[in-house]
C-alpha cells in the first residue's frame, strides 16, 4: 500500500509514497518508484513509467536545487547522449509528456546550454504550450557555436574546445534524427 506524502515531511519523498504533480493544466497523482538525479535536476520516476521533473512535484523546495554542470562527469554525459541517440533511432517522440525521452532531452539541452552560456543566465524550463524540440536544439546549438568560436582563437582551453565540438556534433545528430522522424510521420499521413 502506497503512503501519501504529507506536507512538511523530508524532501525528496521516499519510494512508495503517493506524490501530487502538475500535469499539463491539471494536478495528477502517482506512486513514486525512484528519485534520480539527471544532468541538471532531479526526476521523479513513477511506478507507471512516467517521469516528472522535480519542479512539477507538489512540495518541491524553492528555490529548486540544480547540479553545477562541472559536477557532471564525461562518462555520465556520454551515457545520456547514448540513451538519447538510442531513443531517437527507435522513433520515440520527445513531445510525449512525462516520458523518459522528453525528460532526458530536456536535461541534456539544459545541461549543454548551461555549460556554454554565461553563469549569470539560467535556462528556462517551461513546459506550457507546445514544445518545439528542433527549435530548442537550434537555440542550444547557437549558444555552443558561439562559445566554440570564442575558444577557437585561444591556444589554451583545448579540452573545453573539444568538448564543445563534441556536444555540437551530438546536438546535430539529435536534430537530424528528430527531423527525419518528423518527415517520415508527415509522409505517412498523406
Amino acid at each position: 500500500m502506497a503512503e501519501e506524502m504529507s506536507v512538511g515531511e523530508t524532501w525528496p519523498p521516499p519510494q512508495g509514497h503517493v506524490i501530487s504533480f502538475k500535469s499539463g493544466e491539471n494536478w495528477d497523482r502517482g506512486v513514486l518508484a525512484e528519485v534520480r538525479w539527471g544532468l541538471v535536476w532531479r526526476d521523479f520516476l513513477l511506478e507507471d513509467g512516467r517521469v516528472i521533473p522535480e519542479i512539477k512535484v507538489q512540495g518541491c523546495p524553492t528555490p529548486q536545487t540544480w547540479r553545477d554542470f562541472s559536477d557532471v562527469s564525461q562518462a555520465e554525459r556520454e551515457a545520456c547522449e547514448e540513451r538519447l541517440a538510442t531513443m531517437a533511432a527507435a522513433g520515440q517522440d520527445p513531445r510525449e509528456r512525462e516520458q523518459l525521452f522528453r525528460a532526458e532531452l530536456n536535461q541534456y539541452l539544459a545541461y549543454t546550454y548551461l555549460k556554454y552560456k554565461h553563469a549569470s543566465q539560467r535556462f528556462a524550463h517551461v513546459e506550457n504550450g507546445p514544445v518545439d524540440f528542433p527549435e530548442r536544439i537550434r537555440e542550444v546549438k547557437r549558444v555552443v557555436t558561439g562559445r566554440l568560436e570564442e575558444l577557437i582563437g585561444r591556444e589554451s582551453d583545448t579540452k573545453e574546445r573539444e568538448s564543445a565540438a563534441h556536444s555540437l556534433g551530438r546536438l546535430k545528430d539529435l536534430e537530424t534524427s528528430l527531423q527525419g522522424r518528423n518527415r517520415d510521420s508527415r509522409t505517412s499521413i498523406k
